[in-house]
């Protein structure tokens, strides 16, 4: 049975010859350092991410914060008007690139002039799809969930994109995922999309640092911002 599903993932993945560019929107509803009234002393403002997936390839980058707004059609470069958000975060870059053809995740990230960079096999996050449905956002969506994530995790998908994607690091499941809730820390929910018929190109982000493992990758980035790391340039 486990072999079926994974051909079928795969089939409908390579049928699928359109490009598909969307926003998504993380809303951090408290911190992992919450009080015991999940009360989070300094809040994240949401962050706005760009989607762009065509031809096996994807591309999930946070749109920059440098800017107060920002139009989403200079990011696409394929004329395609969003509405212009702002986003406020930590990082100044952010980028999640997955390549299904070879099984690859690689994964930019800077903050306070630091880059971190992550190369690695895309994650097996074995999902268990329920019977549960909802609307969300126009679309029909199924409810599967995971404890192969940092937190558990539900994922709600929807089989009428027949993409096996979705925003972070997230795949896997027979259609597009629509929203991520990451254990009820934070969600991950699309805002806007548009489907076309041709095929755009993905180019492979440059790596900025040395390319090391996912584990490795979140393992630099906290040690940075605990103060730990030899990357650590701030007091």
């Amino acid at each position: 049975m486990k072999r079926i599903f994974i051909f079928l993932v795969l089939l409908t993945t390579q049928s699928y010859g359109q490009t598909i560019k969307g926003v998504y929107i993380h809303t951090h509803l408290k911190s992992m350092s919450s009080d015991a009234n999940g009360v989070t002393e300094n809040p994240v403002k949401p962050e706005t991410f760009s989607f762009f997936y065509s031809a096996q390839k994807s591309l999930y980058e946070m749109i920059s914060s440098q800017k107060s707004k920002i139009d989403t059609s200079q990011i696409f470069h394929n004329g395609l008007k969003l509405e212009t958000y702002n986003a406020v975060t930590l990082a100044d870059i952010d980028i999640t690139y997955k390549n299904f053809k070879n099984n690859q995740i690689i994964k930019e990230y800077n903050i306070r002039n630091s880059d971190f960079s992550a190369k690695d096999k895309l994650t097996d996050y074995e999902w268990t799809i329920t019977n549960e449905t909802a609307v969300i956002n126009g679309y029909k969506c199924k409810k599967a969930t995971t404890k192969k994530a940092f937190v558990p995790t539900t994922a709600w998908f929807t089989e009428e994109i027949p993409i096996n994607d979705g925003p972070f690091e997230f795949w896997g499941l027979p259609g597009l995922i629509i929203k991520v809730e990451l254990g009820g820390y934070s969600t991950i929910a699309l805002e806007t999309l548009k489907i076309t018929k041709e095929t755009s190109e993905i180019k492979e982000p440059q790596n900025k640092s040395t390319q090391v493992t996912l584990d490795n990758f979140y393992s630099s980035i906290e040690a940075y911002l605990e103060g730990t790391s030899p990357l650590n340039k701030y007091k």
